[in-house]
């Protein structure tokens, strides 16, 4: 059976910025994640997007389920066709929409707060329930990643599910939107530099979505200090990242402990990346600004 990206998907992706329907688990395997989330937020003390922010992102650090959902091969075989046979794990964040909530994603890219050199990083949004056209999908403006990083401002949307609550500023194409209607199971890809958004889920579901985010080994890190991630494939030669063990124990000391250390350097991170990319931005950037 063949692995991995066909040639014409990876130019498809090249060329659009974003590439779905993808399939990467069975009915089963959806099963036990989600009995395996709803066991995570009863053990925390509720949804991942209402408890401690912090518990939104890197699940796979603390709990075994994740780090296994984050190393399934069949999406670590598309991610190898784009980025090659040494990956690194950089981040996995949780993005829920409770059914008929009004949660958004305005216009983004994800390039503007990560950090990283060069802009070889993918993400894999992976669906644990039915993401229909009612739900919220994300939507790409194909091709805008060829632009590269563009003018973007924090603050501005209140009910985002992004923690910035940030929109891009400034022109870019839309003339052709992509949304990525997805069964349970299936995944999208989308280039760092892609414009997207989602919609309020509409649905009387709950849209559960979970962002794996992927860069090969030379990746470097461009801000005042080294970062974490996890070696999920290959060998890592450059030593550009302080490499994270796999957790032994669910919630267990020492993953926990490792977990809040790693919150924090995102969220340092976070905020000195943010800061850079709005130091130059002119107050009326966004003046007439309406979502």
């Amino acid at each position: 059976m063949a692995r991995g990206l066909t040639p014409s998907q990876a130019r498809d992706y090249r060329a659009d910025g974003c590439l779905h329907p993808l399939d990467a688990l069975g009915g089963a395997e959806v099963a036990r994640y989600r009995a395996a989330l709803d066991a995570t937020e009863a053990r925390l003390g509720g949804s991942l997007m209402a408890i401690d922010r912090k518990y939104r992102g890197n699940l796979h650090i603390m709990c075994r389920w994740m780090d296994e959902l984050a190393r399934t091969p069949a999406i670590l075989d598309a991610v190898e066709s784009l980025l090659g046979p040494n990956l690194l794990l950089y981040t996995t964040r949780f993005f829920i929409k409770e059914p008929r909530s009004d949660g958004i994603a305005a216009w983004h890219q994800d390039c503007t707060y990560f950090g990283l050199r060069p802009f070889d990083h993918v993400t894999a949004w992976v669906a644990l329930s039915d993401v229909t056209e009612q739900a919220g999908p994300v939507e790409f403006a194909v091709g805008s990643h060829i632009r590269g990083a563009l003018q973007q401002k924090s603050g501005l949307i209140k009910n985002s599910v992004n923690t910035a609550g940030q929109i891009i500023v400034e022109h870019f194409d839309r003339s052709e939107i992509a949304r990525a209607i997805l069964k349970p199971g299936q995944f999208s890809l989308h280039h760092t530099c892609v414009v997207h958004q989602s919609r309020p889920n509409e649905s009387d579901t709950r849209r559960i979505g979970i962002a794996l985010s992927y860069i090969p080994t030379h990746t470097r890190y461009i801000g005042r200090r080294r970062m974490p991630a996890a070696l999920v494939r290959g060998e890592d030669r450059h030593g550009h990242f302080d490499l994270q063990p796999r957790p032994v124990e669910d919630f267990g000391t020492d993953e926990m402990a490792r977990h809040d250390t790693t919150f924090r350097a995102y969220i340092d991170s976070f905020y000195e990346q943010l800061g850079e990319a709005e130091k130059d931005l002119p107050e009326e950037a966004a003046a007439g600004l309406v979502y």
